[in-house]
């Protein structure tokens, strides 16, 4: 199977520093034939990280489970290696980060705190869908879309749903206001990005032959909370078990688990190997294959 292609950026292409976030990025722009004519933000991954691996795996599952998600390619800046993801902000929409979202339903709510904000919670999350998506079909679409997005997060171990990682896209009209749920996004601290193959105490030689990938499963923290007390919410995987066990959030929950029908190990292989040699290394690739296929075997077996 060919390898993704690997962008080149141009400087002249490059528009504007984007601030959001804790990574350096930039907007550029191209028309060359393979991205097309669009805007695109091009990441640097954090160092000594596989970030940019993680964010196109990601992607490319997201697709396999029919979740939408913007366009990510491989790219090169000035040498560099990062991520180019297409901009979804188009057509006169604009982004409204969670946190601003938050914000006009509590107005003491912390919007510059991203981490260990436990007023974060699966339930006002859906309170603002509730409240911005009025005709019930609408509310329940958008509903259904975030719990495959928590699904997917689950998946492949995302501990970056923060606040400004989920979102509505909205825009003016002649008719009044007409928003969506933007597309799931930013899945760049997934599939143990952060690993070394060996070295440190916790390292994917480690989980593979000793301690289980299952036991790196569980120790992901995501920054969504379900109840709003203590530090730290619950795993990507926890927090799915736990939303199926409360009424209001189950069927969406279901909803999302059902979108995994549409994987098997081969497919996650294929998607890993398609990755250039180069850019992922032997024990990265195993890690991965192997976390993908424990993460999809219990989110099934929730279903049982």
């Amino acid at each position: 199977m060919n390898e993704y292609p690997v962008v080149p950026i141009a400087p002249e292409s490059v528009l504007e520093s984007e601030q959001l976030g804790t990574k350096d990025k930039f907007w550029f722009i191209t028309d060359d034939g393979y991205l097309g004519k669009s805007e695109w933000l091009f990441k640097f991954p954090t160092e000594n990280t596989g970030q940019h691996w993680a964010e196109k795996i990601a992607c490319e599952i997201a697709k396999q489970m029919k979740i939408l998600t913007p366009r990510v390619e491989l790219a090169v800046f000035e040498g560099a290696r990062g991520t180019a993801t297409e901009n979804f902000t188009k057509d006169g929409y604009e982004l409204f980060h969670g946190n601003q979202i938050l914000a006009g339903l509590t107005p003491a709510y912390q919007t510059e705190r991203r981490w260990h904000q436990n007023d974060h919670t699966i339930g006002r999350i859906f309170d603002a869908i509730d409240s911005i998506f009025v005709a019930s079909n609408a509310a329940k679409k958008a509903a259904d879309q975030m719990g495959a997005y928590l699904v997917l997060d689950a998946l492949i171990c995302n501990v970056d749903r923060h606040h400004e990682n989920w979102g509505i896209l909205r825009k003016s009209t002649p008719d009044g206001m007409r928003g969506r749920l933007a597309p799931s996004y930013d899945h760049a601290s997934s599939l143990g990005r952060e690993l070394r193959d060996s070295g440190s105490k916790n390292n994917r030689e480690r989980y593979l032959h000793e301690l289980g990938v299952a036991k790196y499963i569980e120790r992901g923290r995501c920054p969504i909370f379900v109840d709003g007390t203590g530090n730290h919410g619950p795993s990507p995987f926890r927090l799915v078990q736990r939303c199926l066990e409360i009424d209001r959030f189950a069927p969406h929950f279901r909803h999302g688990l059902a979108k995994l029908s549409n994987l098997n190990p081969a497919h996650f292989a294929a998607i890993i190997d398609r990755v250039p040699h180069d850019w992922m290394s032997p024990l990265a690739r195993e890690f991965t294959l192997s976390l993908l296929i424990e993460s999809l075997q219990q989110l099934n077996d929730l279903q049982r």
